[in-house]
């Protein structure tokens, strides 16, 4: 990649929606995070009227893709999904893994409590940020 690559692609996120983005060529990569929106608000919470947030906290918890690919719930085709509906799953665990391109990589939980719905198949393709678990609180 070079510098003027690079560039480019500074913004277009910095006009585009997006929060982050990681391109990875011939074993480099880089990770553009938008912070635009952070930068206007110091403290977000702060600004958000009380009655929005409390809407925010009853969303339903959600697990999302972390990058563009193909989903897989099992490490390969012998071993059992990583997790199923029912379990109790903690953040910082692993959940499925994605092939983007032809690496792996793991998908990290962000969130802790009880699976409600794997909303995605083995196999499926899937987006960056399309929800693949449907969470319940564990409290």
């Amino acid at each position: 990649m070079d510098i003027e690559q690079i560039a480019r692609v500074v913004k277009l996120v910095e006009r585009s929606q997006l929060h982050e983005i990681t391109i990875a060529n011939n074993g480099q990569s880089i990770k553009v995070v938008n912070n635009i929106d952070s930068q206007n608000s110091a403290n977000p919470l702060e600004a958000m009227p009380t009655q929005e947030l409390e809407q925010k906290d009853s969303k339903p918890l959600q697990v999302c893709a972390t990058h563009v690919g193909k989903v897989y719930l099992s490490e390969d085709d012998t071993t059992d999904q990583l997790v199923n509906e029912g379990d109790s799953i903690e953040k910082g665990q692993t959940i499925c893994f994605i092939e983007e391109l032809t690496r792996l990589l793991p998908v990290i939980s962000d969130k802790t409590g009880i699976i409600d719905t794997i909303l995605v198949k083995n196999g499926q393709n899937i987006e960056y940020g399309q929800p693949i678990l449907k969470l319940t609180s564990s409290t």
